[in-house]
């Protein structure tokens, strides 16, 4: 499992019907939005291939801790539909009072040299809810493919 440090953190994918799910576990809130932004980026692209030769800033507000997950999972996928940006990773500086804030690294979508694994159309609220278990968070998300 990529991104895996310890039992409680990473993600999996799952199916769900036509669309696509990942199983995200983290070891804090910041390390379950990191690492559903791991995974969501592993699911639409090759990330070997793409060089984190340059940052974005991103920030989100929203009133639920799901909201603010959604939203910061929504900046990344607009990275690349308008702006042609490949994130080769995210992170996460803040997270808290309804804001997350942060970066992805990468560069420009070249189709020669970077491969799009899924093309994803939009993160959804399908059953989405983030959990807390011992010491660790989980959520599932699934993605319109």
């Amino acid at each position: 499992m990529a991104g895996d440090t310890d039992s409680r953190s990473g993600y999996s994918t799952f199916e769900h019907t036509a669309d696509v799910g990942l199983e995200v576990r983290g070891t804090s809130l910041t390390d379950l939005f990191e690492q559903a932004a791991a995974g969501f980026i592993d699911l639409m692209f090759d990330t070997r291939t793409i060089r984190p030769v340059r940052t974005v800033p991103i920030a989100v507000l929203a009133e639920e801790p799901e909201e603010l997950l959604v939203a910061w999972l929504e900046e990344i996928l607009f990275a690349f539909d308008a702006n042609g940006f490949a994130a080769a990773e995210a992170r996460v500086a803040s997270l808290g009072g309804g804001e997350v804030k942060g970066h992805l690294a990468g560069e420009d979508f070249d189709p020669r040299r970077h491969e799009v694994r899924l093309a994803v159309k939009a993160v959804t609220y399908h059953n989405l809810a983030i959990r807390k278990v011992g010491e660790s968070y989980e959520v599932k998300i699934v993605f319109d493919v």
